[in-house]
């Protein structure tokens, strides 16, 4: 079935792209040209776009618990994206990823879906504001607002991926500025959930995250910058699943030493957060910080927080780019790449991770806090060429009766490209 899907996909994007070259040829005006265009060509013709996008990412990781035995290296794709963004007008506009799991264990529901959906959206884009509707995160925090191909380390940070942000399926509206945007979003479920039971409602959220830069400058010979943002999520789990909360240790895999238990499942929760970052030429900092009341399916109120800081020098130069009408970084390119006679791009990158799922007390043993160190070093040899080497230590301190506290410790390397 794996190889159906994966085979079906790549077969709907080439014949999307022949389509798109051969409706522009039957146009008697002109022709369809190709442009280059972020590391792949792009078919043009008048106002209409069709351009293929995709990226891989490949891991190589080694753990070292104090307390578990899962002192392993193992090698694993973390990502590997195929995609087609594109518009049909100047204000029509679209974008879908199909998501390629190669490592989803067949017939097993804890493995993984072989094929699914990152963004899959189309949008309306006005002058000042934009519509979206379809899988998207357009409310999301910075961090998980940021693409996975240009975030400073391997992972996001512990409660972005603990208090389960990401894509779901929604409309959403968006009013941007040069340096600063707002957005406010209704959705229900991610596209990639089950849809086997229609007799149950799904979940559901209203979110919104608002973004400004009073500091935004930049030129040949200097980059300033400081981001402020904030951002806010009131979600209903609904009646045909339950948000669990449990970590890993940072940047790793395996278990999650730190659990608010099956039986803290949310059934409904609000989140609030706050976000800053700064950027002095080749030097920056991001830093966020969340914390989530909730309700279980049992009636139980429960608290969470979590928050993380970054650091990061660039060795050769180059500022990390700043989107502000979207207030999200992107991608680094190198002033002198490899082929150009340079040495690329060059970052280093420290970072304080922390989150706490103890409350309430005295319940499950697995509930805690965790805090993690990292530090990471970033190769761009060429634009869309990216290595980044991690190492994170992280402390998982379990808060319940009679419990085992752990430590574990985590090298990982990733290769990455896209185009």
């Amino acid at each position: 079935m794996k190889n159906v899907l994966s085979r079906a996909a790549l077969a709907a994007l080439v014949a999307a792209g022949g389509a798109a070259a051969t409706a522009g040829a039957a146009h008697a005006q002109s022709a369809p040209t190709i442009q280059p265009m972020s590391g792949a060509p792009e078919i043009r013709d008048g106002q209409q776009r069709f351009k293929v996008r995709g990226r891989f990412q490949y891991d190589i990781y080694s753990s070292d618990w104090d307390t578990l035995d899962e002192d392993a290296s193992r090698s694993y794709v973390r990502r590997a994206f195929l995609g087609a963004q594109g518009r049909f007008s100047d204000r029509w506009r679209y974008k879908i990823d199909f998501v390629l799991n190669p490592g989803a264990a067949e017939g097993d529901a804890t493995g993984g879906s072989d094929v699914a959906v990152d963004d899959a959206y189309l949008e309306y884009a006005g002058d000042f504001f934009s519509v979206v509707i379809g899988e998207n995160n357009v409310t999301s925090p910075l961090e998980d607002r940021t693409s996975s191909l240009d975030i400073p380390f391997n992972e996001r940070s512990s409660f972005i991926n603990t208090f389960g942000y990401g894509r779901a399926a929604g409309v959403a509206g968006l009013v941007t500025g040069a340096n600063w945007m707002a957005a406010v979003g209704v959705y229900g479920d991610s596209l990639n959930n089950q849809d086997s039971n229609f007799a149950l409602d799904e979940s559901s959220s209203v979110s919104g995250r608002f973004t400004w830069a009073p500091i935004f400058e930049a030129s040949p010979d200097s980059y300033r910058l400081l981001h402020l943002g904030v951002s806010a999520r009131q979600r209903h789990i609904g009646d045909d699943a339950a948000q669990r909360f449990r970590t890993r240790p940072l940047n790793g895999r395996g278990t999650r030493w730190i659990d608010a238990g099956g039986g803290l499942a949310g059934e409904s929760d609000t989140t609030w957060g706050a976000e800053i970052a700064g950027q002095w030429d080749q030097f920056g900092f991001t830093a966020e910080y969340a914390t989530l009341d909730g309700t279980s399916t049992t009636d139980v109120d429960f608290d969470f927080s979590g928050y993380y800081v970054d650091l990061y020098w660039s060795l050769t130069g180059e500022p990390r780019a700043y989107r502000g009408n979207q207030g999200s970084f992107g991608p680094i390119v190198p002033e002198r790449s490899l082929p150009d006679g340079g040495w690329g791009h060059w970052m280093l990158s420290a970072r304080y991770d922390y989150v706490d799922l103890s409350d309430p007390a005295g319940a499950a043993g697995t509930r805690g806090e965790q805090s993690s160190y990292a530090l990471g070093l970033d190769w761009i040899p060429v634009d869309h060429v990216r290595f980044k080497l991690n190492y994170a230590v992280t402390e998982a301190d379990r808060t319940g009766p009679a419990t085992t506290d752990a430590d574990a410790s985590v090298v990982s390397l990733r290769t990455q490209f896209d185009f």
